[in-house]
């Protein structure tokens, strides 16, 4: 954990870690980042031997949740948000939200990790909701990964652009390792 902590502040010596970034890291730390062997630190959990049953299906889910361009269509403030994947095709998903379908607005685009249920779908662990400039930074960014990967032609490019960039795409939601995000907190 400490390498990877080390990894992803590497060059921002001179910040102090909020919450919301270290939620981020996080969940960046234990479901996207490879360790040395293959596989996640989630992952790894998962496929423990000893786990109970209920709370190795819980691990599992956790571990598969990963990164997703969501687009809001649908609230229930303090209840529930109609999603779509915009790399996961033409399905909407209803998740449970009673914190993140109260800042939710249809027309919204937000990175987040959909979990399956359950008793249904839910967004596991911190969300960015994204504005013009960020939606700028995020589509050069994937496009570079995508193009680099030779992903872009691919039904599922844009998914596995988002898992390859995970680490970018946490720096880029983490107001203290953001510059942008930095001055819009100050």
């Amino acid at each position: 954990m400490q390498a990877a902590l080390e990894e992803i502040t590497a060059g921002h010596d001179d910040v102090v870690l909020g919450d919301l970034d270290l939620q981020l890291i996080a969940s960046w730390m234990h479901i996207d980042r490879q360790l040395p062997g293959g596989g996640t630190a989630a992952q790894r959990y998962a496929a423990r031997w000893d786990l109970h049953p209920d709370e190795g299906d819980i691990a599992a889910r956790i571990a598969a949740a990963r990164l997703g361009l969501l687009r809001v269509l649908r609230v229930m403030p303090g209840r529930w948000i109609d999603l779509h994947d915009l790399a996961g095709g033409d399905d909407v998903v209803r998740v449970i939200s009673h914190d993140v379908s109260r800042s939710a607005r249809p027309g919204a685009v937000l990175i987040g990790r959909l979990m399956d249920g359950p008793p249904a779908p839910s967004l596991w662990g911190p969300v960015g909701f994204l504005d013009r400039d960020d939606g700028r930074e995020l589509a050069g960014l994937l496009k570079s990964y995508g193009d680099s990967l030779g992903l872009r032609e691919q039904p599922a490019g844009l998914a596995a652009a988002m898992h390859a960039a995970s680490r970018e795409i946490t720096l880029m939601l983490a107001p203290a390792l953001h510059p942008s995000r930095r001055r819009q907190a100050a």
